[in-house]
């Protein structure tokens, strides 16, 4: 089973390769994420595929200690995921808000990670995101 998703004009297009539909979403309470009301959900062992229409309206975001990469489309001004690179591998976590989960999720959680080092972040990150996160260009049919 598969959750998709994405961005409303449809330039960044999400599927999700799941089997639990069941989680819990986390609104990260930092500025930037209150801003874009995202909230995020992941399952370790897991893994999703990204496709991009339009490179011209991706943008990647940095923000804080500038160890994540916010993926947003700039045509309808929404965070679609997030990811980081640990140990030379690509991990994510998806804005649930953005996708289309037939079960509904759980009521959000608020978080607030402020107060985790880079490194704690990191370790939480390689414990609970997805991996691996394959990200693809349709425009120029690369990775």
């Amino acid at each position: 089973m598969s959750i998709t998703g994405g961005c409303d004009c449809n330039n960044i297009e999400i599927i999700w390769h799941t089997v639990d539909c069941s989680l819990v979403p986390r609104a990260c309470q930092c500025d930037y994420c209150s801003s874009k009301a995202a909230a995020y959900v992941t399952k370790s062992g897991t893994g999703f595929d990204v496709s991009i229409r339009s490179e011209q309206f991706h943008n990647k975001i940095q923000h804080g200690s500038n160890s994540a990469t916010f993926h947003e489309c700039a045509n309808c001004d929404q965070v679609i995921f997030v990811t980081s690179e640990i140990d030379g591998e690509l991990y994510g976590a998806l804005n649930s808000r953005q996708l289309t989960n037939k079960f509904g999720f759980s009521t959000t959680v608020k978080l607030n990670f402020s107060s985790q080092t880079t490194e704690q972040k990191r370790e939480r990150w390689r414990q609970n995101w997805c991996q691996p996160v394959l990200i693809t260009s349709l425009a120029s049919g690369t990775n």
